[in-house]
């Protein structure tokens, strides 16, 4: 069902979700995209760019629709939601080109002010290589960057025995991703760029100046080292960045709202 529904066999959002969000689908060339709205705006913002994980090899799955719809109900924002391009057929460049032609699309209706970005997983590496496009093209920003587990250092490695350590520890506690795979996976996200390039490698990018940065991982998870050196390097460079680790939870915890409902609220405290 998860292969059917999350890699190119048909959109994972079932019928009672899109009633219940309002859903209107649109497409950009010929990949699927959503708008999803409750309500009114409660408060400053007024629409949510999400951009959802999946490995970079998957479309998006329940768990991202189901968020999708708790920001929705608590913040009144819009929701868009693309399905952008994924590996092997495509690459990074190409889901960052649908993801500024979207927001590009979104400052016509309002200001940046009220637009906020975020993502899960491969998704909140992506809205980091989005805020970092938005910055070198002088647009108006977002207010708010909220990243989930976010894969915004994908080349990353050990730097230290005690690094290498503790990466091989969280492998183990990790039933879900593996990090053995991300050289592969950062190959082909790459096409025709650098492995290093910050369009698909955010960690080499220009931090400072990006909006205030919210981001999340679990304490178990295989990518908590390489989550940590993004922030590390956020913070050398003097970017507005909170960290939030939360001990035992694994990968996009927050996602699962039995486990994250004080993070989720955090979340909407700042987009409100």
């Amino acid at each position: 069902i998860v292969l059917e529904n999350c890699r190119g066999g048909g959109s994972a959002l079932s019928p009672e979700m899109a009633e219940r969000m309002h859903a209107e689908e649109f497409s950009w060339n010929g990949f699927q995209w959503f708008k999803f709205h409750i309500g009114e705006p409660k408060g400053k913002t007024k629409k949510i760019l999400y951009l959802h994980g999946g490995g970079w090899v998957m479309n998006s799955g329940l768990a991202q629709f189901a968020f999708a719809e708790y920001l929705a109900r608590e913040t009144g924002a819009e929701i868009w939601f693309p399905e952008y391009p994924i590996i092997p057929e495509h690459n990074g460049k190409e889901a960052l080109d649908m993801s500024m032609a979207l927001y590009r699309d979104m400052l016509k209706e309002c200001q940046g002010e009220a637009i906020a970005l975020g993502g899960d997983s491969a998704g909140g590496g992506l809205a980091v290589s989005v805020a970092l496009q938005i910055k070198a093209e002088g647009l108006s920003q977002p207010n708010n960057l909220f990243l989930i587990s976010p894969g915004c250092n994908c080349g990353g490695t050990p730097r230290n025995a005690e690094e290498k350590a503790y990466e091989d520890l969280l492998l183990e506690r990790d039933p879900i991703v593996s990090t053995r795979a991300f050289p592969t996976a950062l190959k082909l996200w790459s096409g025709p760029l650098e492995t290093d390039d910050w369009r698909v490698n955010p960690m080499t990018g220009d931090l400072k100046g990006l909006p205030p940065m919210l981001v999340f991982a679990g304490g178990h998870e295989a990518m908590e080292m390489g989550i940590r050196q993004f922030v590390e390097e956020a913070i050398r460079q003097d970017a507005d960045v909170v960290y939030y680790v939360k001990n035992g939870e694994g990968h996009a915890y927050v996602m699962y709202y039995d486990y994250a409902v004080e993070e989720r609220k955090l979340i909407v405290s700042r987009l409100l």
